[in-house]
């Protein structure tokens, strides 16, 4: 009888332990700083085109899984879809490079751009 008191207050004491759990206490949250995107209208060169990130496409019903392979991004196949593309624009005064989304697929590398400021681009 009392083999069977000690084994099961042993037995209960266990089950007991394995219900408690330890929480680190949570460290302070640092704050997230918004960063200020400068844009400055000017002329330059585009170093790299790029197709634009899409945001909020899974969130909106979407799928990340798809059947069909999608092509390197960067590659030409990529931007035949008719996506946004993202120019890095290296800008003639200052030398600073500049990121622009554009819905058009017919800016190349190399070529020579302006940003008006309006917020357009135009080929030069």
């Amino acid at each position: 009888m009392n083999t069977r008191v000690v084994s099961l207050s042993i037995v209960a004491l266990a089950l007991l332990g394995a219900c408690s759990s330890y929480r680190p206490a949570l460290e302070p949250a640092a704050r997230i700083q918004p960063q200020p995107v400068a844009y400055n209208p000017g002329t330059g060169v585009i170093q790299n085109v790029t197709p634009a990130p899409v945001m909020g496409a899974a969130a909106a019903g979407g799928s990340a899984v798809t059947n069909r392979p999608q092509p390197p991004v960067g590659t030409e196949a990529n931007r035949a879809t008719g996506g946004p593309s993202r120019l890095a624009i290296k800008m003639d005064r200052g030398g600073a490079v500049q990121y622009v989304d554009v819905d058009g697929a017919d800016f190349q590398k190399g070529m020579r751009v302006e940003l008006t400021p309006d917020r357009m681009i135009r080929k030069l």
